[in-house]
Order: structure tokens, then C-alpha cells, then sequence
């Protein structure tokens, strides 16, 4: 008798949509790496208190490998204005991407952006909806971004602009935790000279003999650098994941299992709102080797596919709803 009461409260619709009664964290951790600079470049908005001179958009890129980082101040986030910044300052700088990695704002999915991706031969992904994390490159610089620019003076913090080129070559040139080198040096293959190295009298070694003998050398450096680098950051990202997994407890949703999205349509205070939707949706397909990305489907309309991340789900509790279950087609 108690299981079955314990069912039946479990069962009650009403609350299943009402409380969030998942546990903190229902997903495995998936990467995001690359192997060689410029293979994956990341991009995001941060928005900051407005500046004296009008600013307050921030358009972030973050070469994923060496972690290299360009921040330019924007007037507003338009996708022409997005455009322009990708080109004049990571395209026409560095060439061009392979792959151009964002989350789902409309200035980075509208149809210039993809056009411009077309005309010059790159990739595009996306997060998942309303999950910041799967863009954690970005979303990590900008917590360094603001921490460092919250160190400035009162009487400057309205002059950021004036002081971002000064944070962000402090940012590249210092060695980044997970490479063990700056991303200066893997960026552009040599370390920048810096103030101190004139101020120490150190010089930068001078080119001996044949130019074909200084680049056959400055190749061999350059990869055991890259090399370096690249199993660095496959170490640390397997250490991210297994201490994030290690606090998964939701089980891995199955294919047809049914469930609850996340509500995101409440505007203004919401804080007795329903937090999930009323709509029952039906699993059609999970990912492979535990990833958190899940196609689903209103359980009505099967052909109203939309992929979401696995912290976006809940497991529905209770008898099929209304109209009756259906399967996955095949």
C-alpha cells in the first residue's frame, strides 16, 4: 500500500508541473575541443553598464584550442553588426574559422550569418536552448572579463572601453591554466615582448643562420607546444566531466519515454508560475554514449521535433496522457 500511494502522489499532474523536484544535476558532461588554433572559434555577448562613450554590448571570440580571445564593444546586437565584427576582426586578422560556435540568439542564427558561413566555407553549431553552458568558453571568459574589469577604480569603471585592449592583452599573454601556455604563443607561434623583457634588457633570440634553418626549428617547437596543449586540455576537460558526473542521479531517459519541458514563456515575476510546460512530449531519439542532447516530440504532433538539453526534461510520472502514446517512427 505504500508504493502505491507513494504512485499515486508522484502521479499528480498538477505538481509534476508545478515543482522542480528533479535533483541539481540530470546530465552527463560533453566536450567541446579542438586540435589546432583557429579550428573552433566561439562566440557570445556579454552586456555591461553603459560606458561614457555609449557602449554596453561586448561581442566575445574565443579560439577554443589556444583560448586566444578578441572583445569588441558594439552599439547594439544585430546580426549586420556581427558580421562586420567577425570580419574586420577575426577574419581579416587570423583567416577564417573552420567552424563558428554560438548559442541560439537570433543575431547568431539569422539568415546573414549563415549566408556569410556559405561564402566563406565555415561550419556553424549552436547550443541547445536556454542551456549558457554548452558555449562554457565564452561564458567562462566573460566571468574573467568582469572580474577584472570590476577592479577598476569608481571614478573608471565608466571608461571599460578605454581600458578593455589593456585587460585582454594581459588575458593573452599570461598562461592559461588549461594549455600551461599563453594564448598569445600558440595563437601566433612566438611570445609577444612584452614590457617587462625591456625593461629586464632581455631580447628575443635572434634569427641564426638560414631562415629555412629558423623555421624548421620554430615548426618543431611550435609542436611539441600543440602537442602539449592538446593533452593538457583533454586531461582537464575528462577531470571537469568526471567531477560534474559524479553528481548526475537522474537516469538516462530512454526512446519513447515520456516528459516535461521546461516553461520559458513566463515574462516578469514568475515566481508562482508553473516551471513546466502542460505539454506531454515523447523521447525520439537520445544520444549516443550518455550525451544530453534529446529530439522530442509533442506526443499530439510527432513531426514537431526539437532538440534539447537533457537539464530542459523531466520524467513524467503517471498514466499516458491524452491522446494515447505513440511510437517513435522509425
Amino acid at each position: 500500500m505504500t508504493s502505491d500511494i507513494k504512485q499515486w502522489v508522484q502521479s499528480c499532474e498538477r505538481c509534476q508541473v508545478a515543482k522542480d523536484t528533479r535533483l541539481a544535476s540530470g546530465s552527463f558532461m560533453g566536450h567541446l575541443l579542438a586540435s589546432r588554433p583557429n579550428e573552433i572559434v566561439a562566440v557570445d555577448f556579454t552586456l555591461l553598464e553603459p560606458s561614457q562613450s555609449g557602449f554596453e554590448n561586448v561581442l566575445v571570440m574565443t579560439d577554443v584550442f589556444s583560448k586566444y580571445t578578441v572583445a569588441v564593444p558594439t552599439r547594439d546586437q544585430r546580426a549586420s553588426t556581427v558580421a562586420q565584427v567577425l570580419l574586420n576582426e577575426w577574419f581579416f586578422r587570423f583567416g577564417v574559422p573552420g567552424r563558428i560556435h554560438s548559442d541560439q540568439g537570433r543575431c547568431f542564427e539569422s539568415t546573414l550569418i549563415q549566408q556569410l558561413c556559405h561564402l566563406y566555407g565555415v561550419s556553424k553549431s549552436r547550443t541547445t536552448p536556454y542551456h549558457p553552458a554548452g558555449n562554457g568558453q565564452c561564458e567562462r571568459f566573460n566571468r574573467t572579463l568582469h572580474n577584472l574589469l570590476r577592479t577598476l577604480p569608481v571614478s573608471r569603471k565608466r571608461d571599460w572601453v578605454s581600458c578593455l585592449p589593456h585587460v585582454l592583452f594581459c588575458y593573452n599573454t599570461t598562461p592559461h591554466q588549461g594549455t600551461g601556455e599563453s594564448p598569445f604563443l600558440l595563437m601566433f607561434g612566438r611570445e609577444p615582448r612584452l614590457p617587462i623583457d625591456f625593461l629586464l634588457g632581455r631580447a628575443q633570440d635572434p634569427v641564426q643562420g638560414e631562415v629555412q634553418d629558423w623555421l624548421v626549428e620554430h615548426q618543431a617547437r611550435l609542436e611539441v607546444a600543440f602537442a602539449n596543449a592538446r593533452e593538457r586540455l583533454l586531461v582537464a576537460a575528462e577531470r571537469r566531466k568526471e567531477r560534474h558526473d559524479q553528481g548526475v542521479r537522474d537516469a538516462p531517459l530512454q526512446v519513447g519515454q515520456l516528459v516535461y519541458l521546461r516553461d520559458h514563456s513566463a515574462r516578469g515575476r514568475h515566481k508562482i508560475q508553473d516551471i513546466w510546460s502542460s505539454v506531454v512530449y515523447q523521447v525520439l531519439r537520445a544520444p549516443s554514449g550518455g550525451g544530453p542532447v534529446y529530439t522530442i516530440a509533442p506526443v499530439d504532433d510527432l513531426q514537431k521535433t526539437r532538440n534539447v538539453h537533457r537539464d530542459q526534461l523531466k520524467a513524467h510520472v503517471g498514466p499516458e496522457p491524452v491522446p494515447p502514446f505513440h511510437q517513435s517512427p522509425p
